[in-house]
């Protein structure tokens, strides 16, 4: 990033180096935006707390809006270290020997709380033995029994909704690249050609296009995403337009419009759909007659409906009085269970409630961090988030 030949801090695609996000530069505001790289995985993470737009266009620097532009435009293409989700490995001793990323490294804390906790509950029950009703603890073993048939069942179904939920952001992701992939293609086969080579207008026309596609892509995540939510700032947009993201001409017209950050996504497909009328007018496209606007029309209309779906699913994740019931009847669970196995086990009650831990609170654990696909949320950050960058 830094340019040794004139001296000055700027972003250069031709020198490499691995820099903190933080380095050359004074202390940065509390809470803006931490980074870090990861190369082995090639998954590339900024985090950008609870900063409004305006907050953002006012803290960041030109580094820190180089490090998340980087992530949607790499400086090098077709790395195929760069991946949507962490892969994995179907081997058992691999997976076993899996610590950064998993639900072992963020729910060991709760297991190591749940283990004091039940040795301090075994040695009250221990010392205090001759004091304690047998029958009641007898009771409290039955009702333990009740509830954890009922907490395995809910808690499993409740699993099921917010993979369900993972997998239609993840599709919908899919969804919109393949539209604008669409529309990549009827721009391809009907620009102008001279000896099979594009002519000068149309490959202006198919640039103009593609860029479109690319701040379309940009403004969807930054809408939905804390990642990218800094690309909506104008100095984001200025920034873009220095490194030949998106023209001069566009970025005048974003930054001129009146139109709300979550809503430019609607501006982008309707600016598509403008080139290729005006490709068609100029010649630069093959006029191929109203079927052809009509298949682009019908295309532009279809990014619109997945947008919308995409957007209203994420604002919709699932009810706080379900995700609230669950979460209170695996600690219920959970808080129970030493009293509960205390007759039966014995000192073997303590292991057996830490094991009890990682699985049910694991498995709770597993379910909410699916319920966060973009990661927005500070919650067992890293483990299943979609890197959307690489859309």
């Amino acid at each position: 990033l830094h340019d040794e030949e004139e001296g000055n801090l700027g972003y250069n695609p031709r020198k490499k180096a691995i820099l903190s996000p933080l380095s050359n530069m004074g202390p940065p505001s509390p809470g803006v935006i931490e980074m870090s790289t990861d190369r082995n995985t090639g998954s590339f993470r900024e985090y950008i707390f609870d900063q409004s737009i305006d907050e953002l266009e006012k803290n960041l620097s030109e580094i820190q809006l180089d490090h998340v532009i980087d992530a949607v435009v790499p400086m090098e293409f077709g790395d195929k270290k760069t991946k949507v989700i962490r892969p994995f490995k179907p081997q058992r001793a691999w997976l076993w020997r899996q610590w950064t990323g998993t639900i072992w490294q963020h729910g060991y804390k709760h297991c190591l709380v749940m283990l004091l906790y039940s040795t301090s509950v075994y040695g009250f029950c221990f010392l205090l033995a001759d004091i304690i009703p047998q029958d009641s603890l007898v009771s409290v073993a039955q009702g333990f029994k009740y509830l954890m048939t009922l907490s395995f069942f809910i808690l499993t179904f409740f699993l099921n909704q917010s993979y369900a939920l993972w997998r239609d952001i993840y599709n919908n992701c899919r969804a919109l690249q393949g539209s604008t992939d669409d529309l990549g293609m009827l721009a391809a086969t009907h620009a102008t050609r001279v000896d099979g080579k594009y002519t000068s207008e149309a490959e202006a026309t198919l640039n103009d296009i593609s860029m479109t596609v690319k701040i379309f892509h940009i403004f969807v995540y930054a809408s939905k995403s804390r990642r990218f939510r800094a690309l909506h700032t104008n100095r984001a947009l200025k920034r873009m337009t220095q490194r030949g993201i998106i023209s001069s001409e566009m970025c005048e017209a974003i930054m001129k419009s009146e139109i709300f950050h979550g809503d430019r996504v609607f501006g982008t497909i309707e600016w598509m759909m403008i080139k290729f009328q005006a490709g068609m007018d100029d010649g630069s496209l093959k006029d191929a007659g109203d079927l052809f606007m009509s298949h682009v029309l019908d295309t532009g209309l279809l990014l619109r409906k997945q947008f919308g779906g995409f957007r209203g699913t994420l604002e919709a994740r699932i009810p706080l009085a379900y995700a609230h019931f669950v979460q209170i009847m695996v600690d219920t669970l959970l808080f129970i269970a030493p009293m509960a196995l205390y007759k039966d086990l014995g000192p073997f009650t303590i292991p057996t409630v830490a094991i009890m831990t990682i699985f049910f609170g694991g498995l709770l654990d597993v379910s909410k961090v699916m319920l966060d696909p973009l990661d927005n949320e500070d919650y067992c950050d890293g483990v299943i988030d979609i890197n959307v960058g690489v859309f």
